[in-house]
């Protein structure tokens, strides 16, 4: 898969990249809002990886703006907040599916190739 990652914490993000490099996933990465709305409405993805707390733009401002530019590709917020209204929100404003911080990376990989299955 080819994947956008949306995550502004420098260790979150390599933690994510090595890992879903190892499983042979392209991994683009961004740290912040508005890199993330450009890339996801230039780039073709199999999914983003987004992470709601975010300079420039929240998760959710990201994602209300990638689908209001006609971008469908799915989208899994994960995200250290875990009450039931972030989560509401999250899939509301377009979101496809949302994992809390912490997970374990093999749930994080399911769910993407769970995604994956829905194209």
């Amino acid at each position: 898969m080819r994947l956008l990652v949306v995550e502004d914490d420098p260790e979150i993000s390599r933690f994510l990249v090595r890992g879903l490099t190892e499983e042979r996933h392209v991994v683009d990465l961004v740290a912040d809002g508005p890199s993330a709305i450009d890339m996801a409405a230039a780039e073709e993805y199999d999914a983003v990886v987004l992470d709601l707390m975010l300079p420039g733009a929240s998760g959710f401002d990201v994602c209300r703006q990638i689908r209001a530019r006609g971008v469908d590709t799915p989208v899994i917020m994960v995200t250290a907040r875990d009450g039931v209204s972030d989560r509401i929100a999250g899939l509301d404003c377009g979101a496809d599916d949302y994992l809390v911080k912490p997970f374990a990376f093999e749930e994080l990989l399911a769910r993407l190739r769970a995604l994956g299955r829905r194209g």
